[in-house]
C-alpha cells in the first residue's frame, strides 16, 4: 500500500462516521447471540485467572472491552481514533466499568507498551484496516508475554460471511440487493 493509500485509511478510520456505520450495521439484536457465544467460548479458551488484564487491540466503540469485562477480566482498551476512544470512554463510564479498564489512544503498528505487558490480548476485527498489517502483527507479538495468548478474529473475502453475502447478493432479486463494494476501510 503506497504511504498516500495508507494515509486515506487512517484518515478514514479517525473520523466517527465509519464508525457510526459499523455500530448500525454489527450491533444489533439478531447479532448479539453470536456474539455473546464467541466471548464465551474465547474466555473459555483462555481459562484466565477472574481479574487477569487483556489487551483489546483495537478495541472500537466498547462492545468487545464491554463483553469482556463481563466475563471477569479487566482490560486495557486500546484505539487509534481519538473520537471513538473518547465514544468508548463514555460507553465503559456508562456501564459504570470505570474501574475494570484503562483506555487509551494507540497505533497498533507503534504501540507504546514495554515488550512482555500481557498474558492476554484480543484483535476482533482490526487488523483488516491497518495498511502494514505486519507490522501490527509483530507489536501485538512484542507485547505479549512469552507463552501469552493472542486471539485475533478477522473476516475476508474467502471467509464464510463474505461468501456468503457475495452468494446472496447474486441470487436475490435485483429490488432486495444490498450493495457490497470494497472500500478503504475493506470490503462493506
Amino acid at each position: 500500500m503506497t504511504e498516500p493509500e495508507s494515509d486515506a485509511v487512517k484518515e478514514t478510520l479517525a473520523a466517527s462516521n465509519v464508525h457510526d456505520k459499523w455500530i448500525g450495521d454489527y450491533r444489533s439484536a439478531e447479532n448479539q447471540p453470536f456474539y455473546e457465544a464467541a466471548f464465551d467460548c474465547i474466555a473459555s479458551i483462555l481459562d484466565a485467572p477472574s481479574g487477569s488484564t487483556i489487551l483489546d487491540a483495537g478495541c472500537g466503540t466498547g462492545n468487545h472491552t464491554v463483553r469482556l469485562v463481563n466475563r471477569g477480566f479487566h482490560v486495557v482498551a486500546a484505539d487509534f481514533s481519538e473520537v471513538v476512544v473518547e465514544q468508548t470512554r463514555e460507553r465503559i463510564r456508562d456501564c459504570g466499568f470505570s474501574d475494570q479498564v484503562t483506555l487509551q489512544r494507540e497505533d497498533l503498528t507503534d504501540l507504546t507498551f514495554p515488550d512482555a505487558s500481557f498474558d492476554y490480548a484480543l484483535c476482533w476485527g482490526v487488523l483488516m484496516h491497518i495498511p502494514d498489517v505486519e507490522k501490527a502483527i509483530s507489536e501485538l507479538a512484542r507485547v505479549m508475554k512469552p507463552g501469552g495468548m493472542l486471539v485475533i478474529s478477522e473476516g475476508n473475502m474467502y471467509s464464510l460471511e463474505a461468501i456468503a453475502l457475495r452468494t446472496a447478493k447474486r441470487i436475490l432479486p435485483r429490488g432486495e440487493k444490498a450493495e457490497l463494494r470494497r472500500v478503504p476501510t475493506g470490503l462493506e
